[in-house]
């Protein structure tokens, strides 16, 4: 059975495209708290720090934000946030993320998940 794609055809399936990506959105930004320090590359590790804060001595560099909605029920976790809190604090010069705060909420079928936390570097 062959399939034959008329014009209406393509005009449904760019409409169910952009309902599918309308689903999603990640909002995100960084706030530098005094000192500041070069961009690392975009593969440099940035260490999580989940629990108190590490051993060794740092300075705060960054406050970071992650916003994430998702429709359909569908929801995010700190999983979802992690690439894009590593982006950012990698953008602020931070080696590390600590100080990690959580918020979720829902509007309607929307569920919310916002991430705040402070990217530090090493001394």
């Amino acid at each position: 059975m062959r399939i034959v794609w008329s014009f209406p055809m393509w005009r449904l399936l760019i409409l169910a495209v952009a309902f599918l990506a309308g689903c999603a959105s990640t909002q995100s930004r960084y706030v530098l708290l005094g000192v500041t320090y070069p961009p690392l590359p975009e593969g440099a590790e940035v260490d999580i720090v989940r629990d108190g804060l590490p051993d060794r001595p740092f300075d705060r560099v960054s406050r970071l934000d992650v916003h994430l909605e998702r429709t359909h029920f569908i929801g995010s976790d700190l999983e979802d946030a992690l690439p894009e809190l590593r982006r950012q604090a990698r953008l602020s010069g931070a080696e590390a993320i600590i100080e990690i705060q959580e918020q979720r909420s829902q509007v309607g079928e929307t569920k919310i998940y916002h991430v705040t936390a402070v990217g530090i570097r090493y001394r």
